[in-house]
């Protein structure tokens, strides 16, 4: 899979937020925050931990952080745009620190994200034994009035 970035990580939290409510929604800002919190970890016990980092600071401006340090998974800050972007980078610069972070938020992607694409691509298809008797506009983001002339 090609590397994730901050970009197609927040896409796929808005995607996430706006179009899977309830329970897979739930589940899939969950499995965020559980990768989330390995690398916001900040006891220095803890083997994830960035060595020689102070463990009271937040490496990100506490862009999800768990002040509690209770093991839960971190709350993801997607009512944040900006928070958001500065979690997603610093889990994509971690995750390319790690592999093992890699390879898990390659798969949370893979399950959650939206395809690997570009952002905004739209591709429309009509197929199978569709059936098509009159016309058919396909596109994204339209703007003012659509016209077939007189019928």
């Amino acid at each position: 899979m090609d590397p994730v970035t901050a970009g197609a990580l927040i896409a796929a939290v808005n995607a996430v937020v706006s179009g899977a409510g309830g329970e897979a929604g739930r589940r899939a800002l969950e499995a965020l925050g559980a990768l989330s919190r390995r690398v916001l970890r900040r006891s220095p016990s803890d083997p994830a931990a960035d060595p020689g980092a102070d463990p009271a600071a937040d490496p990100a401006g506490d862009p999800g952080a768990d002040p509690a340090g209770d093991g839960e998974p971190v709350a993801i800050p997607y009512d944040d745009p900006e928070r958001l972007r500065r979690l997603a980078e610093l889990l994509v610069e971690r995750a390319r620190q790690d592999p093992e972070l890699g390879r898990d938020l390659a798969a949370w992607m893979s399950r959650y994200g939206t395809p690997a694409q570009e952002v905004g691509t739209v591709h429309n298809s009509i197929s199978g034994d569709a059936r098509i008797t009159g016309p058919v506009i396909q596109g994204r983001d339209f703007q003012g009035p659509i016209s077939f002339g007189s019928q």
